[in-house]
């Protein structure tokens, strides 16, 4: 673990513009947003502005929950939309994202809006232009996991800037909390190979999406800060 935990907006200082890929990172970026009680908005036809806060985001289920705005109309648009693209200005930077399939929901006994969590951020300092940016396809990040002489194949999920990493392998591979693995190898189409050391936090059977059983795997990296930026990179892209 690091000293200190680095988040997206100091990040952003040093960058310039972000995309993030994360789901850790959003779910704490959309959270900062909601104590900040940030205001989030949306332009949608016929030139009407969506005008909201986040109520509740809620990462493990993968949603989050919207203000109904003071102007009817605009709730009725935005319930009507597909997805709404949704700007805020927070901590002197620019996000923009995607929530999907809006709907109407309840937070407190009073109404709101429920829709999927982004996938990805897009983020910039307030003093750049805004100048359309073309997000890069999503693709797989694999690991190659090494226990004695045995290698394993995994996919890495997620992982964050303070160094917790998601992996999701076989549900056969035996792995408990405290294992150490050294040397696993990440792979990613877009960047050559390198070795990070991975100690095991947690191990949750899961279900994927095509009916098969699956181990998701939480790992805190060790290694050099050069290490980490490798694997961050992956997920937290720097677009300046």
């Amino acid at each position: 673990m690091h000293a200190h935990s680095p988040d997206i907006t100091s990040r952003l200082a040093t960058t310039g513009q972000l995309l993030v890929r994360s789901g850790i990172e959003i779910g704490r970026l959309l959270d900062a947003m909601h104590q900040d009680r940030d205001a989030v908005t949306s332009s949608l036809p016929p030139q009407l502005l969506f005008l909201s806060q986040l109520l509740y985001v809620e990462p493990v289920r993968g949603f989050l929950l919207l203000a109904y705005s003071d102007h009817k109309p605009s709730n009725t648009a935005a319930l009507a939309a597909r997805s709404l693209t949704l700007r805020c200005n927070h901590r002197g930077a620019q996000f923009a994202f995607s929530a999907s399939t809006p709907r109407q929901a309840a937070h407190a006994g009073r109404p709101c809006i429920q829709c999927s969590l982004p996938t990805a951020i897009l983020g910039m300092q307030q003093r750049r232009g805004g100048a359309r940016v073309l997000v890069p396809a999503e693709a797989p990040v694999a690991c190659d996991l090494r226990m004695g002489l045995q290698a394993f194949a995994a996919r890495v999920a997620d992982v964050s800037l303070d160094g917790i990493a998601m992996l999701v392998s076989d549900a056969a591979i035996p792995l408990c909390e405290g294992t150490r693995l050294e040397r696993a190898r990440i792979r990613h189409p877009q960047s050559e190979p390198f070795e990070v050391d991975l100690v095991v936090r947690h191990v949750s059977r899961v279900v994927l999406p095509n009916g098969e059983r699956a181990s998701r795997i939480g790992c805190t990296v060790v290694g050099s800060r050069e290490m980490l930026e490798n694997l961050v990179r992956l997920f937290v892209i720097d677009l300046a």
